[in-house]
């Protein structure tokens, strides 16, 4: 279990590193994209500013602007003009007025316009992108979180388990201890009455027979003492004859 602790802050370690990192990636890109979005929008407003300044010319000096945005199209499809005569031949100089330039204007104020409509657009297909990655980060951060909680409620549960097992593991080496002083106290107490084991192991044959002789002399002092119970007996019951006497037999004093 102390591996799959290891083991298991180890996984802990790398999903939150695998997190810091998408998270950094994912600000890296936001910071972009807001970067971007600005300088667009700058740009809009001063392309807007001139277009405005160029609007407000024309109309004071009351040039005709015409359909600006089909203008824009023949800027960009115009080709080179075709020459009458000789391209080497200088051309005749005719002076015209302040209007005749207004083919031009339109085709300036279309450009402005075209590119702040493209501006827009790629503001647009901005915050478009820029919502996509972050619902893909909240779903990459949401299965990380996920896969971290799991393997820290796994932590916590090994290391109960392992402080458990530590717990039981000391209880047995104090249970080891107090069974290794018992069996201590053991063999001191029979060391200590060895002496006297092997004494009354070595004097039993002696005490047996000292006892047998015990016993003996104990039945012939009771077969004694039920003669002389006897005997008493009978002399309460009959007179004395003095030549009973000698038949009398004393058993207990026989040896």
């Amino acid at each position: 279990r102390t591996e799959q602790l290891a083991k298991t802050v180890e996984q802990i370690n790398e999903v939150e590193a695998h997190m810091r990192a998408i998270t950094e990636e994912r600000n890296a890109e936001n910071a972009a994209f807001l970067k971007a979005k600005e300088e667009d929008q700058q740009s809009i407003d001063l392309l807007m500013s001139a277009r405005d300044a160029l609007s407000k010319f024309y109309a004071k000096n009351e040039i005709e602007m015409g359909d600006v945005q089909g203008a824009a199209k023949a800027v960009f499809a115009q080709q080179a003009p075709e020459f009458g005569v000789s391209e080497d031949q200088a051309p005749d100089a005719v002076f015209s007025n302040k209007g005749h330039r207004k083919g031009e204007s339109k085709g300036i104020v279309s450009i402005l316009t075209m590119i702040i409509e493209d501006l827009n657009d790629e503001i647009k297909n901005g915050m478009k992108g820029e919502e996509e990655a972050q619902v893909d980060y909240e779903a990459q951060m949401a299965a990380a979180q996920q896969l971290h909680d799991e393997l820290v409620a796994k932590k916590v549960s090994l290391e109960s388990a392992i402080a458990k097992r530590s717990e039981e593991r000391s209880l047995e080496i104090e249970d080891m201890e107090e069974n290794r002083k018992l069996l201590h106290d053991e063999v001191d107490y029979k060391k200590s009455i060895t002496p006297d084991c092997d004494w009354i192991i070595r004097a039993f044959e002696g005490r047996a027979k000292a006892r047998a002789s015990e016993m003996n002399g104990l039945v012939g002092a009771k077969e004694f003492l039920v003669g002389k119970s006897s005997l008493i007996e009978t002399s309460k019951t009959a007179t004395f004859d003095d030549s009973a006497l000698s038949k009398v037999r004393f058993l207990g004093l026989r040896r």
